[in-house]
């Protein structure tokens, strides 16, 4: 039977151990109680009172803090911050990368990514159904659903860096190449 700190996820009820255990870590990579609740649906008190619990654990010893939940639940914080990972396609392969890594890169390489990714879903056949919804339990189409929202990610990453260089022209006002009106 599910206690009040349980979030429902209709008829599946999240681990309680899980739970701690997030509550922990997210809290030690920075997210305040508050943030962590939010993203739990519980309240911050419960956040405080999961993250001791599984710190007493730790120090008993019943549990490990291995360096593969700290990643795990490093992602999850990446992720909710708006930091989403993508999965791209370039002349080389397939590469991960976190998008605020891929924001530092220049235009000219976010357009080069762009463009091959497009290729890449221009050549399959099956790119015209990524438009369906996501069949359930098993997805022929993983791939290129990957590929197709690295162009929505990457696509948004030349814009805000073409707004930027617009910004910064107009904040410079016009260059020596800018004609001088004639009296």
């Amino acid at each position: 039977m599910p206690n009040a700190e349980t979030p429902k996820r209709g008829a599946e009820e999240i681990d309680q151990g899980i739970l701690d255990e997030g509550c922990y870590h997210l809290t030690r990579l920075g997210m305040t109680p508050g943030e962590v609740a939010a993203r739990f649906e519980i309240t911050a008190g419960q956040v405080t009172k999961r993250a001791a619990r599984f710190e007493q654990l730790l120090r008993e010893g019943k549990v490990s803090d291995e360096p593969v939940s700290r990643d795990f639940w490093r992602s999850i914080r990446e992720e909710a911050e708006g930091n989403v990972k993508v999965t791209f396609v370039s002349e080389k392969g397939f590469h991960h990368s976190w998008r605020s890594d891929l924001r530092k890169l220049d235009g000219p390489t976010l357009l080069a990514i762009f463009e091959s990714c497009k290729a890449f879903l221009d050549l399959d056949p099956s790119s015209r159904f990524l438009e369906y919804n996501t069949p359930k339990n098993y997805d022929p189409l993983a791939m290129q659903r990957e590929i197709s929202r690295a162009v929505t990610v990457v696509g948004s990453l030349l814009e805000e860096k073409w707004r930027e260089e617009q910004s910064a022209r107009t904040a410079k006002g016009p260059g020596p190449d800018a004609r001088r009106p004639e009296h």
